[in-house]
């Protein structure tokens, strides 16, 4: 997801006032801060609402001199996308409920599913293919995987990722930086 797509979503779910962001799972104190403004979070951000689950449990870490949520099923889980002049690696969101807190996973549920319903309006999938550019090229076969892969179905590329990428044929996707394996798409615009 390039930085423009990020933003998008981000208004859509601003749109609840009662949403928050938490930077990652660990801080300073009992109590984490939090922020509407996604620009003062790093790369690991919890989106919570204190409408689903009153307050954030966390643990001390003795080790890390830092308290660790304990309620992050209560939450989305965001890894927020970083982009250097050829590579996007991409964004993501996840959930992890559970019955301890039926309200609020119910609610975070909801949530996720809005922000999968936003994706799959303006995002488009099957239009990266993989390949590990220091394998040679080679069909799939009883103990390989096709490099290149076959169009990935699960990776749901924003507009403007999808514009940025066909601007050059450089420009990859990746799912770390460092990481051999590269997604382009086959599919411009």
């Amino acid at each position: 997801m390039h930085t423009d797509d990020e933003a998008a979503l981000v208004t859509e779910l601003l749109r609840d006032p009662a949403i928050l962001f938490v930077d990652g799972p660990r801080w300073k104190t009992v109590t984490p801060p939090t922020t509407r403004d996604i620009s003062a979070i790093g790369s690991y951000c919890m989106i919570w609402s204190p409408e689903d689950l009153p307050r954030l449990s966390a643990e001390f870490i003795q080790a890390h001199n830092d308290w660790y949520c304990r309620d992050e099923n209560s939450t989305i889980q965001f890894l927020r996308c970083k982009m250097t002049e050829t590579v996007i690696v991409e964004g993501s969101f996840a959930i992890s409920t559970g019955p301890a807190e039926a309200n609020a996973a119910a609610n975070v549920e909801r949530r996720y599913k809005f922000l999968c319903r936003a994706i799959k309006r303006t995002y488009r999938n099957s239009v990266v293919q993989w390949r590990n550019p220091q394998r040679p090229d080679a069909p799939a076969g009883p103990s390989r995987s096709a490099n290149p892969s076959a169009p990935d179905r699960s990776l749901w590329v924003g507009p403007a990722a999808m514009t940025w990428m066909a601007g050059h044929a450089d420009r990859r996707v990746k799912t770390f930086v460092t990481g051999f394996v590269e997604g382009a798409i086959i599919e411009p615009g």
